[in-house]
Order: C-alpha cells, then sequence, then structure tokens
C-alpha cells in the first residue's frame, strides 16, 4: 500500500507491522547465514530490537480494537 494513502491509525499500524515484520526476518536470515561471531550477534540483537517494535505495535492495535487511544 502507498504510504500516503493510510488514513486510518489502524491502517498506519499495520503498514508499520508489515515493515516491523520484514525488518526482522531480515536480520534473522542475515544472521543464520552470517559467520563471523560479532556480527552475527549485533544481528540478532538488531533482529531482537525489531522484535520489540512488533509487540509494541500489536499492543498498540489491541488498544485500539478495544476502544482505547493506541499510546
Amino acid at each position: 500500500m502507498n504510504p500516503t494513502q493510510l488514513k486510518t491509525p489502524v491502517e498506519i499500524l499495520n503498514a508499520a507491522l508489515k515493515k516491523e515484520h520484514a525488518a526482522r526476518d531480515f536480520y534473522a536470515g542475515l544472521a543464520d547465514r552470517c559467520r563471523v561471531d560479532f556480527v552475527q550477534d549485533l544481528l540478532r540483537r538488531l533482529q531482537n530490537e525489531e522484535e520489540k517494535h512488533v509487540d509494541l505495535i500489536q499492543k498498540m492495535l489491541a488498544r485500539l480494537a478495544s476502544g482505547k487511544t493506541p499510546a
């Protein structure tokens, strides 16, 4: 979806969630193929950070679904 077409908070958060999943998977894939320990550790940390973002966005979506504000 074109970012300029995102109108509602749910649309925006779902688009962000999709990007966070992609970033998490990207770092995981790189880490799986990496054979340099300190680089692999960095990639796993980045993967974990993206997972935190996924959790945060999912919580925001749940709050919106329950009629509350996302923050």
